[in-house]
């Protein structure tokens, strides 16, 4: 900054002490192309006007048989120049960043486009090679003794292959942006169950601990839903952990004092110890198709599917990191409203509602 305030003090002087009016012409042109350094250099429009004020003080300074009524008119020009180029340079900036915007959100649109056009193709023969190993590892199993480690075997295949069914079917529903048919779910049974399907495919240096706080409550949304939310949480944790570690998990009530709608609602939490996120990264990590991993570890696709199923449930999702120190990790809090007039969950509402309110 200081060799650009020495510019212009060397422009306003030129201008100053000018025999005519023309002869200043040169550095009135100057004084333009300076502007639009000064926006490429990202430096505010008032340190624009301190710089011209200092200059005009040392002038005055320097120049003391000048007789500043004189040139004053003059003096006014440069800054009109900086400020003109100023603003038509960063129209012209703001014009490219929005033209930019637009074309990577197309381009985003145009490779979920092809994700859906995928996942529907290959989606239908898929399931049915899945239908065949499920109808026959059910009827191997039935032929073994339910204590036998074969059986075991069996079972571990089966599991596998559902879980394989179920990642098509969110696939599918993502790439579609069809949320499916909403009914009320216990969300904290529904974490229960999915955790138990991420259990079967950890190693046993990665531990998920499960600790709910309530007993029941109820959402209005999709079980895929939830378990989509569950899985990619804790899927993130354990690659922020590289898959050692434990995974903390939590459903809690929340007053509605704490909650931006105003109205009780539970939240999910999933902290890890892993390696934590640094500020730029937690600003882009719903950003679809963001990601700090290689590109044959991850597309950059879950934390958005996430904030895209929370937004549509109508909750909210925040995100603490801290990438040193001994307290570093990772904690996600997903907040969703609980379920209203709804006939079975009259109970689970006011239990929920009277817990969070203590807690409050």
């Amino acid at each position: 900054m200081k060799q650009v305030a020495e510019r212009y003090c060397e422009i306003l002087q030129r201008i100053a002490l000018a025999d005519e009016a023309e002869d200043s012409e040169p550095y009135l042109a100057a004084a333009f192309e300076l502007g639009r350094d000064l926006v490429g250099r990202m430096v505010p429009p008032d340190e624009m006007v301190r710089i011209h004020h200092e200059s005009m003080t040392r002038l005055a300074r320097s120049q003391r048989s000048l007789r500043l009524e004189e040139v004053v008119d003059r003096l006014n020009k440069p800054l009109l120049e900086a400020s003109m180029a100023y603003g038509m340079f960063f129209r012209e900036q703001m014009e490219a960043h929005y033209q930019k915007t637009v074309e990577a959100r197309v381009e985003q649109a145009h490779k979920l486009e092809v994700v859906g056009t995928l996942a529907a193709g290959i989606a239908h023969d898929f399931n049915n090679l899945l239908g065949s190993i499920i109808g026959f590892a059910e009827l191997a199993g039935d032929d073994l003794p339910d204590d036998s480690l074969r059986k075991q075997n069996i079972l571990q295949i089966l599991a596998a292959s559902f879980r394989a069914r179920d990642l098509v079917a969110r696939l599918l529903t993502f790439a579609r942006q069809s949320p499916g048919v909403a009914v009320p779910v216990d969300i904290v049974g529904e974490v229960r169950d999915s955790l138990a399907l991420l259990r079967v495919s950890y190693p046993p240096e990665l531990q998920l601990r499960y600790q709910p706080c309530i007993e029941r409550a109820l959402v209005l949304a999709n079980p895929v839903q939830i378990q989509q939310i569950v899985m990619n949480l804790c899927m993130n944790a354990a690659d922020a952990m590289d898959h050692a570690g434990v995974v903390n998990v939590s459903v809690a009530a929340v007053a509605p004092a704490e909650n931006t709608s105003g109205k009780a609602g539970v939240c999910l939490t999933v902290a890890d110890c892993g390696h934590g996120m640094v500020p730029e990264v937690q600003e882009r990590i719903f950003d679809p198709f963001f990601t700090t991993k290689a590109p044959s570890q991850g597309s950059g696709l879950g934390l958005s599917v996430v904030y895209g199923i929370v937004t549509h449930l109508g909750g909210a999702i925040t995100v603490s990191s801290r990438a040193g120190g001994p307290r570093r990790g990772t904690e996600f809090q997903v907040t969703l409203p609980l379920l209203e007039n709804a006939r079975d969950a009259g109970e689970s509402i006011h239990d929920v509602t009277t817990l969070a309110q203590q807690r409050g």
